[in-house]
């Protein structure tokens, strides 16, 4: 049986607007549509554009749960979810989409926007904003926790344990702890290792004096790194963040020293500071001075020639089309890319465009076309009924058999050839109907990001707006290819429009 949530918000006390006169018309969509509603969330004398209202935050819990108990989701009307900000009430909606749940207004016919296509595309790019913005949040509490003295998370280095300390919180029912060192098994063989190699031993000497065996080279290596750790100290931020494709932002794994977060004195040493300070400089000294990566280039998969040929970073800061042509710098065509999109976002001229080109390929399936494909379906189902009914009254059934086989598989094709053109019909209803302020709110959102990302969110973002960039060789011309890629609602549940992707081009001029 189907499964279904109500969302109920009332801001005034009008009889029309009421909760139980909501719930009352949300009760009857359910039975008309032959769900059954599990689970009531409601907001009484809420503001719509508040989205920390108690009721709305339980809805988006349940939502994200994996534990949820339903699929479908009845809302009187769109100001239940936000009255004057857009944004919300669209990123609701793809939230919704996203976790498979089909959102259900009963005083809204069910059609897609415009502005949910162009939020879908905006909010594909930018889906990490949040979690990026909850990991600074989760970042700064760890730093905080590492000035305190505590473990910022992570297993205890050998030779140490953890110690776990009651905070005296209770969180989510359960008792708030946090943790530090203390001297824990093999803490002596560790000690003597890290001494030997203080005073200079190699390392397979060190392990041989000090009975600090069955250990991996890394797992050495990774030791003496920690050496402040063994001084003492609690040490964090010390390791880049990975990225996408191998590699280490910024391109060296370990960060720089001004960046590490230490609090010294806060467990028992096993080495002084001036000895760590000693053996991380000599790890300092022996190692690869960067990492090179894919992300280091922003363009990498996107910066094309006009004939097809790719564009590659050479490692050096320059990207090549093939080892005989001319090389550009990174920086200038990256940072004209990235210019040439924020004034496209904002840009009146590009807003036409794009819904010109809406408009352009919104064009119907010709009516004529999909009478005549329902006249062939009735007339087949005719057939097969008549076929059945032969086969049912005679004693050799099988020739009749194969032939509402053969016919079935006829319509079967003819039917979801009707339900494709359908689709196509719907979206084009959906793209006659954008609008330039629509678009021009969305596009102005994603320009106000623009600046907000770091470089691997800005190479994400690139890749969901930009098909390619054209780049000649010989004379540097360059032009955008923009797609708002809207078709992959061709994955979306049947009866969804099937929105094909706005492709724009526009010229980009290099600045030096």
């Amino acid at each position: 049986m189907d499964r279904a949530a109500i969302y109920l918000r009332s801001s005034k006390d009008r009889h029309d607007v009421a909760p139980d006169a909501q719930r009352r018309e949300l009760m009857d969509l359910a039975k008309a549509r032959g769900l059954t509603v599990v689970e009531t969330f409601q907001d009484a004398v809420e503001r719509a554009d508040d989205e920390t209202r108690p009721g709305f935050q339980a809805l988006l819990r349940s939502l994200k749960s994996e534990g949820r108990q339903w699929d479908n989701l009845l809302v009187m009307d769109t100001a239940r979810i936000a009255r004057n900000n857009q944004h919300l009430a669209a990123a609701f909606n793809y939230e919704c989409e996203k976790r498979g749940v089909k959102l259900i207004y009963s005083k809204l016919p069910e059609t897609n926007t415009i502005m949910d296509v162009v939020f879908r595309q905006v909010a594909r790019a930018f889906d990490q904003l949040h979690s990026l913005m909850s990991k600074e949040k989760g970042l700064g509490g760890m730093a905080e926790n590492v000035r305190q003295g505590w473990r910022a998370g992570g297993r205890a280095p050998l030779g140490y344990k953890l110690e776990h300390i009651p905070t005296g919180a209770i969180r989510d029912g359960a008792e708030v702890t946090k943790s530090r060192l203390v001297r824990g098994e093999r803490v002596d063989q560790v000690q003597a290792y890290m001494k030997a190699r203080v005073d200079g031993m190699s390392r397979p000497a060190a392990v041989e004096e000090s009975g600090l065996t069955g250990l991996s080279p890394s797992t050495l290596v990774g030791m003496e790194w920690n050496a402040l750790t063994y001084a003492g100290h609690t040490v964090w931020n010390v390791h880049a963040e990975r990225v996408n494709g191998g590699g280490y932002k910024g391109g060296t794994k370990r960060r720089p020293r001004a960046e590490w977060v230490i609090n010294y004195d806060t467990h028992d040493a096993l080495i002084s500071t001036e000895e760590a300070e000693a053996l991380v400089a000599r790890l300092e000294a022996g190692r690869p001075n960067t990492y090179r990566t894919k992300s280091d280039y922003l363009l990498s998969g996107l910066l094309m020639t006009p004939d097809g040929k790719m564009w590659h970073g050479d490692g050096e800061g320059f990207y090549r089309a093939g080892k005989k042509s001319r090389r550009i710098r990174q920086d200038l065509i990256e940072r004209a890319v990235v210019k040439a999109l924020g004034q496209d976002l904002v840009s009146s001229s590009f807003v036409r465009e794009l819904v010109a080109e809406a408009r352009r390929i919104s064009s119907p399936p010709p009516e004529s076309k999909l009478k005549a494909l329902r006249k062939q379906i009735t007339d087949l189902t005719i057939k097969i009924d008549r076929l059945a009914s032969l086969a049912a009254e005679t004693d050799t059934p099988r020739p009749f058999l194969d032939q509402i086989e053969a016919n079935e598989r006829i319509r079967t094709k003819l039917v979801d050839e009707l339900a494709s053109l359908e689709l196509d019909q719907e979206s084009a209803e959906v793209l006659r109907a954008i609008g330039e302020s629509d678009v021009k709110a969305m596009l102005a959102v994603m320009a106000e990001h623009l600046a907000m990302v770091d470089r691997e969110a800005m190479k994400e973002m690139l890749g969901g707006l930009l098909e390619k960039v054209e780049l000649c060789p010989t004379s540097f011309n360059s032009r955008l290819h923009y797609r708002f890629a809207t078709g992959d609602l061709l994955a979306s549940p049947r009866r969804s429009p099937q929105i094909p992707a706005l492709r724009i081009v526009r010229a980009m001029l290099l600045a030096a």
